[in-house]
């Protein structure tokens, strides 16, 4: 909404721009006032009785239209991309034969993101300390997962084949995923193992919270699952996507792996992919 107003005043200052040059250009060059009604009637009438008229005035019409359909370009710019960009970031769910009577699941649509990336971030004062550790944390990676859970390690494997970057679990709000990943586009994902659902809600909407505290203008899309082999739940439940089974969960990732990162968008994702290193270690300490 933010966005839309910025373009919509933006337009009107673009337009208010080339009509008073426009204007200017006709009073100093035709002496032709646009805001004067006498100078149309007496232009209607030069143009009813056939009268020559200089061919730079009709130029000068046109110049000036050209000048603002431009600028309304690139405006709007952004928006063309992301109306013109083929939309492959949102795939609908493949039901299974175990599926076949539940309602289909679409992934959120996500928002465009702009080259400058990545935005202010709004963190605390103590952020830097929290930073300086991320060095660390990245090489004890593999030791910070739940070992005590068979089913991390294949989890991990199946999302780092299709695309996916694992990170370090990090405790939030009391709930400890078994998977913690990233993909392009601002993509999350959250997995739990037999875990309690209700502590993965809040474990979420934490999460949550702390992306919109600390990131202006850009969402962070969260996806979540749990491997439910107790069968306590549905397919689907509070919006989180159920398996019974670890081969359930890779023939699905398998049909919904990352987006590739292309060169130009390599830089964005390094940015990303530190920001949420940062943000694991921000939350692990609150």
């Amino acid at each position: 909404m933010k966005n839309k107003l910025e373009h919509i005043l933006l337009s009107v200052l673009l337009g208010l721009s080339v009509l008073l040059g426009l204007s200017f250009w006709l009073n100093t060059i035709f002496n032709f006032n646009i805001f004067c009604a006498a100078h149309w009637d007496e232009f209607a009438k030069l143009q009813a009785a056939q009268t020559p008229i200089a061919t730079g005035f009709y130029i000068s019409f046109a110049v000036a239209l050209f000048i603002f359909i431009v600028g309304e370009y690139f405006i709007y710019r952004s928006t063309l991309k992301h109306i013109l960009k083929p939309n492959t970031e949102s795939v609908p769910l493949q039901k299974t034969e175990s599926q076949e009577k539940e309602p289909e699941v679409k992934t959120p649509e996500r928002p465009v993101i702009v080259d400058d990336r990545p935005p202010r971030l709004n963190l605390p004062n103590n952020m830097g300390q929290i930073v300086a550790h991320n060095h660390t944390v990245q090489q004890k990676t593999k030791q910070q997962t739940n070992d005590t859970s068979p089913y991390n390690p294949i989890i991990s494997k199946i999302f780092s084949a299709n695309g996916y970057i694992v990170k370090p679990n990090p405790k939030i709000s009391g709930f400890v995923p078994n998977l913690f990943a990233i993909g392009n586009n601002e993509v999350v994902w959250l997995g739990g193992v037999d875990c309690d659902i209700e502590g993965m809600m809040n474990g979420i909407q934490k999460l949550d919270s702390v992306f919109k505290e600390t990131l202006e203008d850009i969402t962070i899309n969260i996806n979540a699952f749990i491997v439910d082999t107790l069968n306590k739940y549905d397919s689907l439940n509070n919006g989180i996507l159920v398996f019974k089974s670890t081969d359930e969960l890779k023939e699905f990732i398998e049909q919904h792996p990352a987006d590739d990162i292309t060169e130009t968008e390599q830089e964005s994702f390094d940015s990303y992919s530190e920001y949420i290193d940062t943000i694991i270690q921000y939350i692990k300490n609150i």
